[in-house]
This record gives structure tokens, C-alpha cells and sequence, in this order.
């Protein structure tokens, strides 16, 4: 058939303003549909980007690094042994520290690099930027143009760095642009000259990392000669983009989840898309009636559908991409913050092809099947009448079947292997799309039976509407819409409320170790490792009124392998130093004991596994100075996504030298209220870079963080929330506008308008409430497999609960706001005037 002939018959059809408004609102849906899709996938994509494009600015092409075992570094002496390595050719120093930049309007936990400016030429793209005259200043330090912007900073105005407990003053030398640095400007560093940086952070000859480039003949020499180097200074020799592998590792718990979650969006999305084209089978079903009996082959007809799709499905995916551009922008706008404390995690928003293909893909797909859904009713036996008893009773058997085994499939993954929920999710929803019609027919008998008791006229007729069977598709496409909007909003909600509460009970268990907490300004000692001088002060603390005794807690982040772990060591003193909820191994109180004892270490279980580690078994832990400890228990991450280690303060102390305490722990007098006390600690300690605050509130900016750090699953929900209901709305309205015939006849046999727009509210409710309701049920089942994928995959503390109050919230918020938000084009629809004709389904 001729393409001319094809878009002729196009042209025609959307000369019906009736078809006109329902193609309208079919691209609606899709667009809608694909605009979930492609804003969470653009949500899962960005997080890595940061920290991955400031390794490879930073290092350029250098092979390999030696790296520091802990933040006091390592001596800078080690770079003239490096560079007398047979087969190395370049060299060059960093020094890294977190630091907290302090400006007139603002204060950022940022991550200083002291960079060599004269070796600025040998390092990666990010050295050569800009000039070595921005770095050389001495006294001076660079940032990002939106990070000086923060904290009220710009070129040559005066800031405070803030060095552990210390604070300095600094100059803003340069601002850098997106021009000078590229995406990295979203990123929260600073940047100095190596000799400036050292005497900031109070560390002389001393660096982080050394970057090495070697000539690639003579790799296996360089590298054995580093290697020896390596193990003599207590240093680790690890590739160049190491700090990239570390971070996948840190993300990995996060990125899994948003997978998880952005898989479910794309499915809610698609459903969303597929839905919306359901709507219209009625009048494609009529459309191939037409051209049949006027010579139309099954082949032409397929070419006239296809060809629909194609046009509805190029506009929906084109409107759906920018619409998800403006979602993604409006509502991805963060990044976890608790990485922020170990890594240099911006807020770069990136948008990859792949993420734009699969958005599309999933529109034109949904736009294809919603076309050709007719064919397999019209095109296999052609205006032939059926066996309508016989097809129904097959059909119902095979959807009842297929939707057990998808519902047994799920069950299966929940009890045998929870990594494969994605799997899981999808046999769940699609049980959720098999056993619908027949969920939805029993609910829709109950409804029967309560409207005979009402007797209103009104859902007597919306009784009857619903059962016609030539608008059976499009009224499941309805109640599926509601049903897979609620199924997706529970499972995120109760999922993330389970995480949020084990979060929130793992880090109140930690922080009532002590009544009052002295510890450095900023978001960074939320972690508690950063480590400061004690300079006399554990002495002023301890003279405070109120204040029963004073412990030193130590802390910091420790690479081992390919994780950046969290390092904790609160004193013997302490009652609990193993939040109770948390141990997954060994017994509380011998664990407890040994830990007391000394030699024993408490680790996370992920990376006990990793290790092939078991209660009581002997390792080294690779410290600055190594220490020899055994298994005491295992625990959860304790919301710190690559691990954690629980040590004894003493073997802390041994195994870092410098001894420093990152918190003072302080146990106030029976009696005395922690508030005062920390608030006497606080004026002790004016003017320097620490300060104090209660367990208490302590406990509540831990649940803003574990807030923060869920906040992309915060905003995945809402936005599948707001897409449902617009997904729903949309079709709904297109329903409407198809009655709007029906409507015409049915005034002319004497019904007013009250008792249609009654009726027209009545179908509506009924298709929503009993669609959002096997949404909610289904939903609830998603939140335990959810929850369960989490705990086994992520580590993450998570407290298991069956979130009853979300399913109920959810199924009254959708069912309530779309009933609403359709009453006004309802009561449009019954003012039509009347007509005797009426027109086919």
C-alpha cells in the first residue's frame, strides 16, 4: 500500500474531533509514561560521574599511585625514591584533606588537593586548565565558581578554612568555571599549591598520594621496584583510577537500589504508555471494520496501524524526553550527601544515549502493542461472530493460570535469591496484569450488590457500562493504570520507610554512647573522622560543670581493598559500643567483652564475606602499622554503604600513630541536663573549630542525613505519584470525551444532567478504587521483596514492617485526587446537547 494512501486514510480519520481528542490524550499518556522512564534512568546515571571525571582530570596518564594508609599521610621524602625507580619518567605529589571552607554567607565541607604547580603539565586535564600563576599564590586557594557562590566567596575575598579543630585564614585566589574545569565545577574541592596546603592543614613533608607514570617497556620493573617501596613505607601501591573503583564500590549499595527503583519506574512507565493507547482500542477496532470490507488485506491494515504508531509514538517520546528533561531538573537535583564525607560527590546532572534510547524505545513500544491490540480479535477471524462464552471462559482460565506462576515466581525470588528482585518485580506486576480482570470482576459484583442496596440510578448505569463488553479493554486499561500507580507508590514508600527506620535506629543506637558530643563544625562530623589536636582540651572539658567524664573517640575512613571503610573506636568506657540491633553474628555479650579486651575487631558482614572471614578467626587489618586482630562479630554496614570496622580505642591508637581523637565522648552527672552541659561545652569552646551538641540532636541531624542520603527515593515516588495521577486523569478525561455520543442519546430519553454526571462520577470512582485497591495489596507484597533486596544486597540496617498505613494513604490519595481532578470535564461531558444517534463504541 502506497504511503500516500496510508496518510490519506490518516488525515481522514483525524478529521473526527472525537478522534482527534482521544489520539490527544493516547500521546499524553505515552509522553507521561516516558517521561518517568527517562528522569529516573538520568537520576541513576549522574551519581558516579563526579568523582570518576576528577580522578581522570587529576591523574592524566599516569599508571599507577602510591597511596597513604591513612589521613595523616605519608612522608614526602617518598617522592625522590619514586622518581630513582628504574623506568619511571614523572612523579607528581598530592596532598588531600578534608576541610571545611567557611565564607560571609556560608560554610561547605570540601575536599582540598595541594597540587605541586610546577608539575602541573604532568598531571591530567584539570592541571592544565588553567595557569600554575592561579595555584602558585602562597597564601591563596581556588574553588568552584557555584561553591564560592555558597558560602557569599569570590576572587581575593577572605575566608576561613576550618583543619580539624583549627581555624586559618585564606584568600580566594581564582574562581574556576565550567570553561576552566568543566562538569567538575559542580564538585566540592579546592585547590591549592602542595607547600600552601601542607602548612593549612598543619602537615609538613607530608602527601597523600603519589601519581606515577612509567615507561610502559619497562612496566614490570617499575612496577616491582614501587611495589618494594610500597611495603616499606607502610604506603599501598594501587592503580591510577583507584579512587574511581572506590567510589563504585561506596555507590554500589545506592546504585542498586536506584536500579531496582528506576527498573520499577520504567515498568510503572510503560504500563503508564501502554495504558494510555488501551484507551483508544474501541476506535481502531472500528477503524479496521471500515477498511475491511473495502479491500483492506491483513497486511494493509497492519501498514495503516503501524503507520499510526509511528506518528503517535515519534510525538510522545519527543514530548516525553523534554518533559523528563524538566523533571529530572525539577526534581534530581541532589546528590546523597553522606558520600560527600569520604568522596567529592557533586551534583552534575548527566544524560547518557543510553538512558534517552530506552526511554524511547519503551514509548514506541507501547505505542505499537496499544495500536496492533485489535488485530488479534479482528484480523485472526475477520467481522466474524464468536463464541463469546466459550472465548471468555478460556481466556479466564489462562490468565488465572499465567498470573499464579508469576505470582509463585515472585514468591520464589523472595525466599530463595532477593538479588534478583528486579525479576521479581516485573512476574509481580505482570500477576498484577493477569489476575486484574478477574480481581477487578469480583470487585466489581460487590459493587453490584451495594448499589441494589442504595438503588441510585446512577451506579446502576455506571454497573452496567462497565460490564459492556465492547469497552472492557479500555475500562482494565483504566483500572490497570490506578493499580500499577498505587503498586509502584507503596512499594517505594514502604521500602524507604524500612531503610529510613533501621538507618535512623543504627545511628541513635551509636550517638547514646555519650550524653554530650565535642566534635568538629561542619556536616563532616556527623562520621566522625576527622581528627583534631587534643591540645589540653579533654582537661577544659572535663573542669565544665555537669560533666562526670570526658572520653577520646576515634575514627576515620580506612581503604581496604576496594572499600573505603569507616573506622570506629569509642573507649572501653563505653556501655554499647555494637549497636544491639545490628550484630548478624556472634553473641552480644562475648562480643562485647572481647572488643573491651582488646585484639578483637567488629566487621561488617559484606566485608567479612569478602575476605572469607568467620567468628573468631584470625586477620591482619592493614593499617598504617598492621595489626594482628580476630573476629569478635558481625553487623551490618551501619549505614555506611563499602562497611564498617569496630576496634577497640587502644588498637586504633597502635595501628594509627598519631593517636588524634575525632570526637570527645562527654558523660554528664546524674541529674544534669545534657542540654546545659553542652551548652557550657560550647562557649568553652569559642573560637576554635569545635563545638558540642546532645545525643539528642545528634540522633536528629543523623535522621536528616539518612533523609538526605534516601532523597532520590524520595523523589522517584513523588514523581511516579504525579505521573499516575496525570497517567490516570489523562485517561479518564478520554473516556469521558468518548461518552460524549452516549451521553447525547441518553438525554433524549429523559436523563437529566444531574443523574449523568452522577453516573459518569460513579464509573469513575469505581474503576479507580478498585484498581488503586489490587494495586495496593500488590504493593504491599513489592515492599517485602523490595526490603528484603535491600538488606541482602546493600548491607543497610533495615527494619521490617508491612507499611499498611502507606497502601491505605496511597489508594484514598490516587482514588480522591483523579475522581476530583476528572468531576470537572465530567460535568463539561453531560451539557452536550441532545442528539438521537448514537454513536458505536
Amino acid at each position: 500500500m502506497r504511503l500516500s494512501g496510508i496518510r490519506y486514510i490518516y488525515e481522514a480519520r483525524l478529521g473526527s474531533k472525537a478522534v482527534l481528542a482521544q489520539e490527544c490524550f493516547a500521546l499524553l499518556g505515552i509522553a507521561v509514561g516516558v517521561a518517568l522512564l527517562f528522569a529516573s534512568q538520568v537520576s541513576s546515571a549522574s551519581l558516579t560521574r563526579a568523582v570518576t571525571q576528577l580522578n581522570s582530570q587529576l591523574i592524566g596518564n599516569a599508571q599507577v599511585q602510591l597511596m597513604a594508609r591513612g589521613p595523616e599521610g605519608m612522608n614526602a621524602g617518598l617522592l625522590q625514591k619514586a622518581m630513582r625507580v628504574p623506568g619511571v619518567e614523572i612523579a607528581l605529589p598530592v596532598l588531600e584533606r578534608q576541610v571545611n571552607v567557611i565564607g560571609p554567607s556560608g560554610e561547605r565541607s570540601v575536599d582540598l588537593i595541594g597540587i605541586e604547580p610546577h608539575a602541573m603539565r604532568a598531571g591530567g586535564v584539570l592541571l592544565r586548565r588553567f595557569s600554575a600563576r592561579q595555584l602558585s599564590a602562597q597564601r591563596a586557594i581556588a574553588l568552584p565558581a557555584p561553591l564560592a557562590q555558597e558560602i557569599g566567596a569570590g576572587a581575593l575575598v577572605a575566608i576561613k578554612l576550618q583543619v580539624g579543630a583549627k581555624l586559618e585564614e585564606t584568600l580566594v585566589g581564582a574562581t574556576l568555571q565550567a570553561s576552566e574545569i568543566d562538569e567538575l565545577v559542580h564538585s566540592p574541592v579546592a585547590l591549592a599549591s602542595l607547600s600552601y596546603a601542607q602548612r593549612l592543614t598543619g602537615m609538613p613533608e607530608k602527601v597523600s598520594r603519589i601519581f606515577v607514570r612509567y615507561d610502559p617497556s619497562r612496566a614490570s620493573e617499575a612496577r616491582a621496584g614501587l611495589a618494594r617501596l610500597a611495603a616499606a613505607a607502610h604506603a599501598n601501591l594501587v592503580p591510577g583510577t583507584f579512587d574511581s573503583r572506590l567510589f563504585a564500590v561506596a555507590v554500589s549499595p545506592e546504585s542498586k537500589s536506584e536500579q531496582l527503583f528506576s527498573g520499577i519506574s520504567a515498568l510503572v512507565g510503560f504500563m503508564f504508555a501502554l495504558n494510555a493507547m488501551l484507551i483508544t482500542v474501541p476506535s481502531r477496532r472500528k477503524l479496521i471494520a471500515d477498511v475491511r470490507p473495502h479491500g483492506a488485506t491483513r497486511w494493509m491494515t497492519v501498514q495503516i496501524l503501524l503507520f499510526d504508531a509511528l506518528v503517535l509514538g515519534v510525538l510522545a517520546c519527543g514530548l516525553g524526553l523534554v518533559l523528563g528533561d524538566v523533571l529530572s531538573l525539577a526534581v534530581f537535583h541532589s546528590s546523597p550527601g553522606y558520600l560527600a564525607f569520604a568522596f567529592p560527590v557533586g551534583n552534575s546532572r548527566i544524560i547518557t544515549w543510553q538512558s534517552v534510547a530506552l526511554a524511547a524505545g519503551a514509548g514506541m513500544a507501547a505505542a505499537i502493542v496499544g495500536v496492533l491490540w485489535p488485530l488479534h480479535e479482528i484480523i485472526g477471524r475477520p467481522l466474524q461472530a464468536r463464541s463469546a462464552f466459550a472465548h471468555k471462559r478460556a481466556r479466564s482460565a489462562t490468565q488465572l493460570g499465567a498470573g499464579v506462576l508469576c505470582l509463585s515466581f515472585t514468591t520464589f525470588t523472595l525466599f530463595a535469591d532477593t538479588r534478583i528482585a528486579v525479576i521479581g518485580n516485573v512476574t509481580l506486576l505482570l500477576a498484577l496484569v493477569f489476575l486484574l480482570p478477574l480481581l477487578f470482576d469480583r470487585l466489581l459484583s460487590l459493587f453490584e450488590w451495594l448499589s441494589q442496596a442504595l438503588d441510585g440510578i446512577g451506579s446502576a448505569l455506571a454497573i452496567t457500562e462497565l460490564r459492556t463488553p465492547q469497552t472492557r479493554v479500555r475500562s482494565l486499561a483504566i483500572a490497570a493504570t490506578a493499580a500499577v500507580a498505587v503498586f509502584g507508590v507503596v512499594e517505594f514508600q514502604g521500602t524507604q520507610s524500612d531503610l529510613n527506620r533501621g538507618l535512623d535506629t543504627s545511628a541513635r543506637q551509636l550517638d547514646a554512647n555519650a550524653d554530650v558530643w565535642v566534635i568538629p563544625r561542619g556536616r563532616s562530623s556527623l562520621q566522625t573522622t576527622v581528627a583534631f589536636e587534643p591540645q589540653g582540651r579533654a582537661h577544659t572539658l572535663a573542669a565544665l560543670t555537669g560533666v562526670g567524664r570526658v572520653s577520646a573517640y576515634r575514627g576515620s575512613f580506612f581503604d581496604w581493598g576496594a572499600r573505603r571503610l569507616w573506622v570506629i573506636a569509642p573507649p572501653s568506657s563505653v556501655q554499647r559500643p555494637i549497636p544491639r540491633s545490628e550484630l548478624l553474628s556472634g553473641r552480644m555479650q562475648l562480643a562485647t567483652a572481647r572488643l573491651r579486651r582488646g585484639g578483637w575487631a567488629v566487621l561488617s558482614k559484606a566485608l567479612a564475606e569478602e575476605r572469607h572471614l568467620h567468628v573468631g578467626q584470625t586477620f591482619t587489618l592493614p593499617a598504617p602499622d598492621p595489626q594482628t586482630l580476630r573476629v569478635a562479630g558481625l553487623t551490618t554496614n551501619l549505614g555506611w554503604p563499602p562497611g564498617a570496622i569496630i576496634l577497640n580505642a587502644a588498637d586504633y591508637a597502635r595501628g594509627w600513630p598519631s593517636g588524634e581523637p575525632s570526637a570527645y565522648m562527654l558523660d554528664v552527672e546524674p541529674g544534669v541536663s545534657p542540654a546545659m552541659v553542652a551548652d557550657l561545652a560550647r562557649r568553652a569552646l569559642a573560637g576554635t573549630g569545635l563545638t558540642a551538641e546532645t545525643a539528642a540532636q545528634r540522633a536528629r541531624r543523623h535522621y536528616a542525613l539518612a533523609a538526605a542520603g534516601l532523597a532520590r527515593l524520595t523523589q522517584i515516588r513523588i514523581l511516579v505519584l504525579i505521573a499516575s495521577i496525570l497517567a490516570i486523569v489523562g485517561a479518564m478525561a478520554a473516556m469521558i470525551w468518548q461518552r460524549r455520543g452516549l451521553i447525547s442519546s441518553m438525554k433524549c430519553h429523559g436523563f437529566r444532567e444531574a443523574v449523568l454526571w452522577r453516573w459518569l462520577l460513579c464509573e469513575s470512582a469505581v474503576l479507580l478504587a478498585a484498581g488503586s485497591f489490587i494495586g495496593a495489596v500488590f504493593g504491599l507484597y513489592a515492599q517485602l521483596l523490595g526490603s528484603h533486596f535491600l538488606a541482602t544486597v546493600t548491607g543497610f540496617p533495615i527494619v521490617f514492617s508491612v507499611e499498611g498505613v502507606a497502601a491505605i494513604s496511597s489508594f484514598a490519595l490516587v482514588t480522591a485526587i483523579a475522581v476530583t481532578m476528572i468531576a470537572i470535564p465530567g460535568y463539561l461531558a453531560v451539557r452536550v446537547p441532545p442528539r438521537t444517534v448514537r454513536p458505536a463504541y
